[in-house]
């Protein structure tokens, strides 16, 4: 039994930290998962939006200045388009 605690230890403390996906990253990988690119995996410049029927405008900026907006319809439907 100690044995198998001192394996059990081990393999806690090789596995990696969590990483905590930030808003940004998950503007950054929407983005990308519809085809468009968006180096740095990043975004900055976040606005968003919702109206009365709780669909959400999202606008972001890539880190080499490309522009996008996200649009999230209240059932959940998601697009992109490219804003410049």
């Amino acid at each position: 039994m100690k044995r198998f605690l001192m394996a059990l230890l081990a393999v806690m403390f090789m596995v990696p930290a969590a990483h905590a996906v930030t808003k940004a990253e998950d503007i950054a990988t929407t983005i990308m998962l519809r085809g468009y690119a968006c180096p740095g995996r990043t975004v900055s410049n976040i606005s968003e939006r919702e109206d009365a029927r709780g669909n959400k405008t999202i606008q972001a900026t890539c880190a080499d200045g490309t522009r996008y907006q996200i649009n999230v319809s209240a059932d959940g439907r998601v697009s992109v388009q490219r804003l410049n």
